[in-house]
């Protein structure tokens, strides 16, 4: 029977002679994540081998029998390898080599490396040996890229305005769609103790898939608190940072926001990363972190406060920010909330994404835009 999933298919030579349980150890590591990916012996005759992605040592890719795969080859050295047998190997296997491993060093070493290849290969499919696998993926990448602006562009036009009621809470949301690659994410998980809410603003799509899976796991608590909110974003940065998809140097490569209410005493408390700004009845409560998401900000990041009855609390994403300073109108932004928040959710909505679409031509912004508008009801009951 056939296995489901990417395999690897390594061959008795490409193992370390010093770790028998070199690529045990990396199938350990991979299994949580990608628990379809396996690691299978080299058999010239198997089925499955035929259809895995090969790993050989340089010596055996070298004699070139029969060693190719429409998955991809990798190939393996210890510690040294010269130029005159990389040129080789490439031009034996062309677009076939995914690339060279240094089986001398420790195996958890190139667990990112592995990741990486897994997640391009749910792209790539097969193809690689006839050198069709990076012109598949653009053409992918091409018409995902125009579906999802086509389901921005729905969505802005089917939900112009979001309101949900929630135990003693109005909540009001406006979104509009920009053209930049990546995009802001903004979802709720709501019980009848506590309110989630969280906002990102990435600059890649596989960044925006990422936070969107890390959530749905999260979700699936039944209560929330700093400890399990902290261990969601550790999740989401070391599955970011093995993708190189965050750096300490570019802060803004994934903005994020996380606020956590007691529907009970209105409480509350989040983190804070990034260029999005909150507004508490009008006056402006927080300033940009420049602080990279990475756990050692996590305290830096860590608010906290109370709202009262009739409160209303606003927060604009990093993506409305951008969009007015595109504009020249950095300034904007607050003087539309403190004019307008005495006239209710709605206007002020509205008024902050006319003036951002206002004097231009385009479907679309240059960022995605977001904002928040939470208010609580002049009646809530409160728990003191």
């Amino acid at each position: 029977m056939k296995r489901s999933g990417l395999r690897f298919s390594f061959t008795e030579k490409s193992k370390s002679d010093d770790d028998k349980s070199y690529w045990y150890d990396i199938e350990k590591e991979l299994a949580p994540e990608f628990p379809k990916v396996t690691f299978i012996k080299y058999e010239r005759s198997s089925e499955e081998v035929r259809d895995s992605i090969v790993i050989a040592s340089l010596d055996e890719a070298l004699d070139e029998k029969g060693l190719n795969s429409p998955r991809g080859i990798i190939v393996t050295f210890a510690s040294d390898i010269s130029s005159k047998d990389i040129v080789k190997v490439r031009k034996i296997f062309d677009k076939s080599l995914l690339g060279f491993i240094d089986i001398s060093k420790p195996s958890l070493l190139h667990i990112p490396w592995f990741k990486r290849i897994v997640l391009e290969s749910k792209v790539l499919g097969t193809g690689a040996e006839v050198g069709q696998g990076q012109v598949h993926l653009g053409k992918i990448l091409e018409q995902s890229l125009g579906e999802l602006q086509r389901i921005k562009k729905l969505h802005e036009k089917v939900v112009p305005l979001r309101q949900e009621k929630i135990k003693g809470i109005n909540l009001f949301s406006k979104f509009a769609a920009g053209f930049s690659s990546g995009g802001e994410f903004f979802d709720i998980k709501k019980s009848d103790s506590q309110l989630l809410i969280i906002l990102t603003h990435a600059q890649s799509y596989v960044a925006s898939s990422i936070v969107l899976s890390h959530f749905e796991q999260l979700q699936k608590l039944s209560k929330f608190n700093r400890s399990n909110l902290e261990d969601f974003l550790e999740g989401l940065i070391n599955e970011c940072r093995d993708l190189d998809l965050i750096d300490r140097d570019e802060p803004e490569s994934l903005q994020l926001d996380m606020l956590l209410l007691d529907l009970k005493t209105y409480q509350f408390e989040g983190y804070h990363f990034g260029n999005g700004a909150y507004f508490s009845n009008g006056d402006k409560l927080s300033n940009e972190n420049k602080r990279a998401l990475n756990e050692n900000f996590f305290e830096e990041a860590h608010y906290e406060g109370s709202l009262i009855r009739g409160q209303k609390l606003i927060f604009a994403s990093p993506g409305v920010l951008q969009n007015f300073q595109l504009k020249k109108e950095e300034g904007l932004l607050a003087k539309i909330i403190k004019e307008q928040y005495d006239n209710g959710p709605r206007e002020v909505l509205n008024e902050v994404f006319f003036q951002l679409k206002k004097n231009t031509d385009e479907d679309f912004l240059k960022f995605d835009a977001s904002v928040i508008y939470l208010e609580v009801n002049s009646n809530a009951v409160m728990q003191v």
